[in-house]
């Protein structure tokens, strides 16, 4: 910021300038009180970095600056539409934003940038008054445009009717020196409360993030012959991937992964749904299909239209080892065979949750589970993850890793996969949420 050494008013560097010292009378003792009323004026406008308090000083000062009976602030939205956000009277009475005032005049300046000064509007030829002077009976309107740098934020408007003072191009002077640094207040005002609200939206994402993994399962579980660890990472502060081991009678461990659609909030209040839905609809002693036949019913009456959920159920009978599952449109999840150094994929399945809601699921199995067997279950994020060629990381490389490692323990199989998926996209900045379940035979 420059010094005007004839006003005292800062203007940027880039700023174009204009001759704010026209408002001077060149009489010792009405310009020291105009100099006294700009600064005195800026200092109160920029007192507050309140949005709400800083319309108020620039309606309140602008009424005193100009001696006009109303002022009306009005800014651009973020859709470019220039909107009232203050409008009031000498008594500081607010007019609402359906207050009538010159369109005709507001929208010059909006369109050629430029202030307007209507000393007596009924002898004005060169310009469309509109009805509204008319109807207002306005004898003086002054108008000018809110600039910060070469950006226009909006209007800052005046006007009187007939018994009142009338404008004069000197006020109009005084009134462009005034907007120059009400924009640059408003701007830091909305600036500061944009930066508040984020800091606020992402220590309230911060929260939901810690509610959310809390409902996650704590990394493993041992069950007799099982050894079983899981971790989910979200790409954004919430994810809307999920897992789950939950314990059922007859001696029965189910397993759960599920992706929901999109990301964000969103997803991640489906996910929780879910979740709680699936618990209470697993204290009972339904077999897999009648659970995710349930679970899907309550979903697609409740979930908004267009999101869905892809989820693997699976219950490991710990006596027979053996696996009986559902697939809801997800990825199929891979058992590796360690006496045959084969892979499977439990391919049946039905159409992801919440897409209908009269859908009747089947459960596949039993599949036969012997010593030394994984059963690797994922989210897409883990398959699809790009290098900087675009390539996807995909099942290839699973099936190496799990032959290579297959004598770890599954805490440390995740961790492989896990840190394999980052050396293949070079990054931790993740396009979508990754989780992975490992569930090893052990006996």
């Amino acid at each position: 910021m420059s010094l005007d050494r004839k006003t005292g008013i800062h203007v940027a560097p880039d700023q174009p300038r204009e001759d704010y010292s026209e408002f001077l009378t060149g009489e010792p003792l009405a310009d020291r009180k105009r100099v006294a009323m700009l600064l005195e004026t800026i200092a109160e406008v920029n007192s507050s970095v309140e949005v709400a308090t800083v319309m108020q000083n620039v309606a309140r000062k602008s009424i005193g600056v100009s001696g006009a009976e109303r002022a009306i602030v009005m800014l651009f939205d973020e859709q470019n539409v220039l909107r009232i956000v203050l409008a009031t009277d000498t008594k500081g009475t607010a007019l609402g934003t359906n207050v009538q005032y010159s369109h005709s005049v507001a929208m010059r300046v909006a369109r050629e940038g430029k202030g307007i000064c209507l000393i007596d509007t009924a002898n004005q030829g060169d310009i469309s008054l509109g009805q509204s002077i008319l109807d207002l009976k306005l004898l003086t309107v002054m108008c000018v445009p809110l600039r910060v740098k070469d950006r226009m934020i909006g209007l800052l408007y005046v006007d009187s009717k007939a018994s009142s003072k009338e404008f004069r191009e000197r006020d109009l002077t005084l009134f462009k020196a005034l907007a120059g640094q009400v924009a640059v207040a408003i701007d830091n005002a909305r600036l500061l409360q944009h930066y508040v609200e984020k800091q606020r939206m992402q220590e309230e994402l911060a929260v939901a993030q810690k509610i959310q993994q809390s409902l996650l399962p704590r990394g493993g579980l041992q069950a007799p012959g099982l050894d079983v660890f899981g971790m989910s990472v979200p790409c954004d502060e919430t994810s809307g991937d999920y897992f789950d081991y939950i314990r059922r009678s007859g001696g029965r461990l189910a397993f759960v992964v599920g992706d929901v659609s999109g990301h964000g909030i969103g997803a991640a209040l489906v996910m929780s749904t879910a979740r709680a839905l699936l618990r209470a609809f697993t204290s009972d002693d339904s077999g897999p299909a009648a659970v995710i036949t349930r679970l899907n019913k309550f979903l697609s009456d409740d979930v908004e239209t267009g999101r869905f959920m892809t989820m693997f159920y699976g219950e490991v009978n710990l006596r027979e080892r053996t696996l009986t599952y559902v697939r809801a449109g997800h990825n199929e999840p891979l058992v590796y065979r360690r006496a045959s150094d084969t892979f499977e994929e439990l391919g049946e399945g039905g159409i992801a949750l919440a897409m209908m809601d009269d859908f009747d699921f089947e459960a596949a199995g039993p599949v036969v589970l012997e010593k030394g067997d994984i059963l690797f279950m994922f989210t897409d994020g883990i398959v699809e993850a790009m290098n900087a060629a675009r390539e996807p990381f995909g099942l290839g490389r699973i099936h190496e890793i799990l032959r290579a490692h297959r004598d770890l323990p599954a805490k440390d199989l995740v961790e492989r996969v896990r840190a394999a998926v980052r050396q293949h996209t070079g990054t931790d900045v993740r396009e979508d949420d990754l989780t992975i379940v490992v569930a090893k035979i052990t006996g």
